[in-house]
C-alpha cells in the first residue's frame, strides 16, 4: 500500500513540474527551517531529517500540553508525567533510551536551552510557556552535536515563539476537563520603536485521572500522586534601534506545588514547590542581505523544594551481626531539601555568503552551570562546571543539482576535556521536486552533574537498642558517582529522500544506522563485595549506587512523514517509524535492555479538515507495539484516537472597529476508546479525557 501511495505521489509531482505558477506560487514552496544549520534553508537542503509542527497542527491536534505534540514526530517516544522522585513530567526522546529524564535530546525555546544541568533534560512542567504562544516547532531527528554541540545527542527540539507584532490585543482563553483546567490571559502591546506581549497562565493539572490501584503483571500498582498547581508568566519585546539593529528582551517565570512520590516510607507521597525563571537579551545587527551578526545571553534558575520529614517513620534493619536495629528518620531527610540548578550562557554568532555558491555561519560561546543539592551532592554548596565552543556551518551548492553542507563544532568541557563533533551531508536534487540525501556525522553527550558528581549519603540513627559498644548512627551510602565518566559517543549514517508535493507539502523519507558507545547507565555494588574504599563509606549489607560507561548499541531505522495540504480545506500528516535497538556487548546483571526500549512499529496520524466557514474537525490517532522504557515497565502497545470538533465566531464592534473581537469555542476528547493505554510504568494508567475550552480575542 505504501509503495502504491510513494509511487502515485511521484507521478503526480512530476506532472506538477512543468506546470505554470499561479499568482499563489509562493505556497508551493517548501517551508523554511532554521535550526538543521543555523541557516535559513527548505526541506530539501537540510543535512537531516526535520519535522515541522506549525500552528495549525498544534490547534488541530488537541493538546494540553507542549510535550504532547512530539507524539506527531516519527520515531519519537512520549510518556507523560514519569518521574516519582523529583517533580513528575513528561519525557521525551527519540530512537528509545529514554528514561525519566531524557537526557539526550537538546531543548530549545527561541535558541535558549531548558536542559536543566542538574539530571539533565527539561522539566517540562516548569517552562513558562503556553501553546498560543508557538509560531513553530522543528524537531532535527538525528544528531546535531555539529549545530548545538553536546547533548544534542539524539536530536534537536527547537521551539519558535511569536512575534509581538503578530499578536497586539488580547486574548484570554479558559478550560476545563477531566485532566483539570486553566485560564490564560495575554495582551500584545506597541510602542513607537517596540512591539510586545505578556502573557499569564494559572494551571491545575490533575495528571492520570484513572486510579491503576490493584496489581499489574503479578505486581502491585498504586495511584499515581501527580497533581499540580502551576502560575506561569512571560514577557517578550522586541525593540527596533536602528534600521540595522534590533533587541529582543524575553523573561519569564513558573511556580508552583506538584505531587510526587509513590512508595510510603521509602518515597513518601508529598508536595514539592518547584520553580523556573529565566531571562534573555539578543542584539542582531543586519550587515547585508546575506550577512548578520548576533550575540545572546541568557540565564535560567530552577529551583525545586521539599520536605518529607515527617512523613518518613522508623525503619527496622539487621545488622550484619545479627542484631535487629530501629532506625529514625536519617539526615539529610530530616530537614528540608533544596535542588537548585542555574545556567549562564552567551553566544555570538556571525553569517555570511562570500559568493553566490556559499554560506557560512560560524560563533563562538561560554557557559556556566552551578547546581547545588542537599540529597545529591552532598552538601547544600554550588558545584560549578563550565563549557566553551567554536561552530561553524558551511552550505556550498556548486550547482543546481549538488549541495554539501558541512559543519562542526570543538568544544571544551571542565568534566571530560575537548570533543570534535563533525557532520557532512550530501544533497542531490533528482528533478525540480525531488532530492536525495546522505550525511555522517559524530556527536557526544556529556554526563550531567548528578551522572559524575554524585554524592547521596544517609545517616541513620539508631533508636533501639542502644548501650556500650552499639552504634549511634549507621550509615548508607546511597550514591556515590566516579567522578571520571567519559562522554557518551554516537556515530550516525543517514540516507533520505524528499518528494517536494507542492502547496507546502512534502514527503520524507529517511533511513537511518546509528552505534552508540559508551553509555552511562546505573550499577549497583554490593557491600562487602565492592571496592573497599567505597564500601568503607556504608553499612555492609547495603548496596551503593554509582554510575559506568558500560553500554553500547545499534539503532536502525527507517521512518515515513507525509505532510500534505489537500485543497484549501484539509490537511493531512503522517509518521511511521520502524526502530530496531540490537546491543553491540554483553548486558551486564542489573543494566538496561536497550533493545526493548523503543517501539518495534509506531505510527501517528493527524487529519483536519474545515467544515464549514465556521467548523472545523480534527482526527487523530497514535499507535504503537511494545516496549520497555529504561528503569520503566514492559509495558504492550497500544491505539489511541482523538477528536477535536472547534467553532469559531466573531462579533462586531461599533464605527470604526473599536470592540470587535473572535473566539473558538472547543471540544477535545482524547483516548476516545478509554482503551486503558499504559505508559512507561503500569501505574500510568491512561483513560478516555474530555476537555472544552473558549478562546476570546478583543
Amino acid at each position: 500500500m505504501l509503495a502504491c501511495l510513494f509511487a502515485s505521489l511521484a507521478r503526480a509531482a512530476a506532472g506538477e513540474e512543468g506546470g505554470v505558477l499561479s499568482e499563489n506560487s509562493f505556497l508551493d514552496e517548501l517551508p523554511v527551517v532554521l535550526s538543521a544549520t543555523r541557516l535559513r534553508q527548505p526541506l530539501r537542503d537540510t543535512p537531516a531529517a526535520v519535522t515541522l509542527i506549525d500552528r495549525e497542527m498544534i490547534r488541530d491536534a488537541g493538546a494540553r500540553d507542549v510535550a504532547d505534540l512530539f507524539r506527531l514526530v516519527p520515531g519519537m517516544y512520549v510518556a507523560y508525567n514519569v518521574d516519582k522522585e523529583i517533580v513528575p513530567g513528561h519525557v521525551v526522546s527519540y530512537h528509545g533510551l529514554a528514561d525519566p529524564y531524557a537526557k539526550r535530546m537538546q531543548v530549545q525555546i527561541d535558541g535558549r536551552s531548558v536542559y536543566t544541568p542538574l539530571f539533565g533534560g527539561p522539566v517540562w512542567s516548569s517552562i513558562p510557556l503556553v501553546l498560543d504562544d508557538i509560531e513553530r516547532i522543528e524537531v532535527v531527528r538525528g544528531p546535531s552535536a555539529a549545530t548545538y554541540g553536546a547533548n544534542a545527542f539524539l536530536g534537536v527540539i527547537n521551539i519558535v515563539t511569536r512575534e509581538p507584532a503578530e499578536v497586539r490585543g488580547r486574548m484570554l482563553a479558559l478550560s476545563a476537563g477531566d485532566a483539570g483546567g486553566e485560564a490564560i490571559l495575554r495582551h500584545g502591546g506597541r510602542t513607537e520603536n517596540a512591539d510586545y506581549r505578556i502573557t499569564l497562565q494559572l494551571r491545575r493539572d490533575k495528571g492520570y485521572t484513572d486510579d491503576a490501584q490493584g496489581s499489574y503483571g503479578g505486581r502491585p500498582v498504586f495511584p499515581r500522586s501527580d497533581d499540580k498547581s502551576i502560575g506561569n508568566l512571560a514577557f517578550r519585546g522586541d525593540y527596533r534601534l536602528t534600521p540595522q539593529d534590533e533587541l529582543q528582551v524575553q523573561f519569564g517565570y513558573a511556580g508552583g506545588t506538584r505531587e510526587a512520590g509513590d512508595i510510603p516510607n521509602n518515597n513518601p507521597r508529598r508536595e514539592k514547590d518547584a520553580a523556573s525563571q529565566y531571562g534573555l537579551l539578543r542584539w542582531q545587527r543586519a550587515l547585508g542581505p546575506e550577512s548578520q551578526l548576533s550575540l545572546r545571553a541568557y540565564h535560567n534558575r530552577d529551583r525545586f523544594a521539599e520536605d518529607s520529614s515527617a512523613l518518613i517513620g522508623e525503619t527496622a534493619f539487621v545488622l550484619p551481626s545479627g542484631l535487629p536495629v530501629l532506625l529514625g528518620v536519617p539526615a539529610p531527610l530530616d530537614r528540608p531539601l533544596r535542588h537548585v540548578a542555574e545556567r549562564s550562557d552567551v553566544e555570538a554568532q556571525h553569517s555570511f555568503a562570500p559568493d553566490e555558491t556559499l554560506r557560512i555561519v560560524w560563533g563562538g560561546g561560554f557557559r556556566r552551570d552551578a547546581v547545588s543539592s542537599s540529597l545529591y551532592l552532598g552538601g547544600g554548596g554550588f558545584r560549578v562546571f563550565s563549557q566553551r565552543n567554536l561552530f561553524a556551518n558551511a552550505e556550498w551548492r556548486p550547482d543546481e543539482r549538488w549541495l554539501f553542507n558541512l559543519g562542526a563544532m570543538i568544544e571544551h568541557n571542565s568534566f571530560v576535556g575537548t570533543r570534535t563533533s563533525p557532520r557532512l551531508a550530501v544533497n542531490h536534487r533528482l528533478g525540480a521536486r525531488q532530492t536525495l540525501r546522505a550525511s555522517v556525522g559524530r556527536a557526544y553527550r556529556n554526563p550531567v552533574v548528578y551522572e559524575q558528581h554524585g554524592n547521596s549519603r544517609w545517616l541513620y540513627p539508631v533508636l533501639a537498642p542502644s548501650g556500650p559498644g552499639l552504634p549511634g548512627v549507621l550509615p548508607l551510602q546511597y550514591l556515590l558517582a566516579p567522578g571520571d565518566l567519559r562522554p557518551e559517543r554516537i556515530d550516525s549514517h543517514e540516507l533520505g529522500y524528499l518528494l517536494d508535493l507542492g502547496r507546502g507539502s512534502a514527503l520524507d523519507l529517511k533511513i537511518a544506522d546509528d552505534r552508540l558507545s559508551d553509555l552511562i547507565e546505573m550499577q549497583g555494588v554490593p557491600c562487602p563485595g565492592g571496592p573497599p574504599a567505597l564500601c568503607a563509606l556504608t553499612t555492609p549489607g547495603t548496596v551503593v549506587r554509582s554510575f559506568a560507561n558500560r553500554g553500547s548499541v545499534r539503532v536502525s531505522a527507517v521512518e515515513v512523514q507525509w505532510q500534505q495540504a489537500l485543497g484549501e480545506r484539509t490537511r493531512i500528516h503522517l509518521g511511521l517509524a520502524s526502530t530496531r535497538l540490537r546491543n553491540r556487548s554483553a548486558v551486564p546483571p542489573g543494566a538496561p535492555d536497550y533493545q526493548r526500549t523503543a517501539p518495534r512499529h509506531a505510527l501517528n496520524l493527524l487529519l483536519a479538515h474545515q467544515l464549514a466557514p465556521q467548523w472545523r474537525g480534527s482526527v487523530a490517532a497514535y499507535r504503537s507495539s511494545a516496549s520497555r522504557a529504561v528503569s520503566g515497565d514492559a509495558l504492550p502497545g497500544g491505539t489511541r484516537w482523538d477528536l477535536r470538533l472547534a467553532r469559531s465566531f466573531h462579533w462586531e464592534g461599533m464605527a470604526g472597529g473599536a470592540g470587535a473581537g473572535a473566539g473558538e469555542f472547543a471540544l477535545v476528547v482524547q483516548n476516545v476508546g478509554d482503551t486503558g493505554i499504559r505508559e512507561f510504568y503500569a501505574d500510568n494508567l491512561l483513560g478516555r479525557r474530555i476537555l472544552a475550552s473558549l478562546r476570546l480575542e478583543f
